[in-house]
């Protein structure tokens, strides 16, 4: 090896001349770049203590990482803070391709050290940076390094993308989506224990339950997570619901890496091909059951648009079971539960909110004399009599108890009349209707409220400008109580 440079020794002291440190680097995790990992510590550690000039300052090492981004490389930063510190003189590393990939990032780390009269030796190209030649020639061979690095990396994108096109599901790790693991040879096959999660979390979508509602259900349980995290969020459910995956099939290239200095990913919106296999491992989830679980999501997103809903479907469902599912006949948007000055129970048409009430055409409208009075304690004759004017959706008021005795009717009079409920509007409509059907049957005629057989059936129950009320099912049925 070449000689570590005394820039500034005395030849007459006896102390260390500099405090080494040795940076070793594999990218990979392969028998044969451990194999090379360990021989370069090995060697390092030897050579730096053999040496009764040098002051033996660790050993940094990053095992399997890549050399293009600084941030992943926990020992190449301690050893840039232990260096700031004041803990190391000298650097050795293989070669320049080990300490970076990344010319800019190389370089900056160069002279940010070289501002603290830190050397570091590169021992295959034999340069020293300390040196004024240093610079220019790590450039050179660093941008070198850096044109290898892409080179190799599209090598390999090319490579795996030959293996999406030939539906080899092998070299996709299983660890980013629940219910599977792999064996020894490469395959996907299920996890029992994380099967069953899976297929509850479908369950209990399609039986009405938010992913919300899910989340929370699943992280108050306790119930574990495959990819991390101290409990269970909305997103998670949702990308349990929508991965194609769980019902056997394997979707390739959904992301892709923007660059592969940064390995940053986007999602792949046509920039690159999609591969798409059918049946390439065991099924958790039924394709019937994934289907509708996709079709469910769009019913979701199409009725909040239809009813100018702007947060999330399912909105505390459990405390308010009509919340959100009751509707106005002449705007669209959704009645808003309220409580009048005696404590009752009432529903409004949200528009309310921002006096955007719909005109009825036709329909006049007199304000109720309270609805002028004011905390002036002015006498009551002096009070202005209600004018009469155009009426508006929002002075629709429904008692609570009005839609809960409509949801009752409505559902009793089915029990008796199963005839009613349609059969032909589609997978989702007709899968409804079947559930529908189970539900009359077990539960039998209900004398109150039952905010699980709502979720479960109820899709909107609709506030005529006569005030009539119409009860929708998720089956596509539709009771009017007062003309069936």
């Amino acid at each position: 090896m070449y000689p570590i440079q005394n820039t500034s020794r005395n030849e007459e002291s006896k102390e260390p001349v500099k405090r080494v440190a040795a940076y070793c680097r594999v990218s990979s995790g392969s028998e044969e770049q451990l194999n090379s990992f360990n021989a370069q510590v090995s060697y390092y550690k030897k050579y730096i203590c053999d040496n009764p000039d040098y002051e033996f300052a660790g050993i940094y090492a990053d095992e399997g990482i890549s050399g293009t981004d600084l941030r992943k490389r926990d020992g190449f930063n301690q050893m840039i803070k232990d260096a700031k510190a004041g803990k190391i003189d000298v650097i050795i590393t293989k070669s320049i391709s080990r300490f970076g990939r990344n010319t800019v990032d190389t370089l900056n780390a160069v002279r940010e050290l070289k501002e603290l009269n830190i050397d570091i030796y590169f021992d295959k190209e034999n340069i020293h940076t300390i040196n004024s030649e240093g610079e220019l020639l790590i450039t050179l061979l660093s941008a070198t390094a850096q044109q290898t690095s892409q080179s190799q990396s599209e090598n390999l994108k090319w490579g795996i993308r030959k293996q999406y096109e030939r539906g080899n599901i092998k070299s996709v790790g299983s660890g980013k989506f629940l219910g599977y693991t792999k064996d020894e040879e490469g395959n996907l096959i299920i996890d029992e224990k994380e099967a069953l999660i899976v297929k509850r979390i479908y369950k209990e979508f399609l039986e009405g339950n938010g992913t919300h509602q899910i989340a929370k259900r699943l992280t108050e349980e306790k119930v574990p997570m495959t990819f991390g995290g101290k409990g269970w969020c909305p997103s998670h459910i949702k990308r349990v619901l929508t991965n194609e995956k769980h019902k056997g099939d394997f979707r390739f290239q959904k992301t892709y890496i923007v660059s592969y200095l940064t390995q940053k990913r986007a999602k792949n919106n046509g920039e690159l091909p999609q591969y798409y296999s059918e049946d390439s491992h065991p099924a958790i989830i039924d394709k019937k059951t994934w289907e509708l679980a996709q079709l469910e999501f769009e019913r979701q997103k199409d009725y909040c648009l239809a009813h100018h809903i702007k947060g999330r479907y399912h909105n505390d469902q459990d405390r308010f079971p009509f919340s959100g599912r009751v509707t106005c006949g002449v705007c669209g948007n959704t009645y808003m539960q309220m409580i009048d000055d005696d404590g009752n129970k009432y529903f409004r048409c949200r528009s309310f909110k921002g006096n955007r009430g719909t005109i009825i055409e036709g329909r006049e409208y007199t304000p109720p004399p309270m609805a002028t009075w004011s905390k002036n304690p002015n006498p009551k004759r002096k009070r202005k009599k209600p004018v009469t004017r155009q009426m508006y959706c929002t002075d629709i008021k429904m008692p609570i108890e009005s839609i809960e005795k409509a949801f009752i009717d409505a559902w009793n009079f089915l029990v008796e009349n199963t005839d009613w409920i349609e059969d032909s509007g589609g997978l989702l409509r007709n899968y409804r209707s079947m559930e529908l059907r189970r539900l009359l049957s077990e539960t039998g005629k209900i004398d109150a409220t039952d905010s699980d057989i709502i979720k479960r059936t109820l899709e909107h129950i609709e506030i005529s400008k006569d005030g009539e009320i119409e009860v929708s099912y998720l089956s596509g049925t539709k009771i009017n109580i007062e003309k069936r």
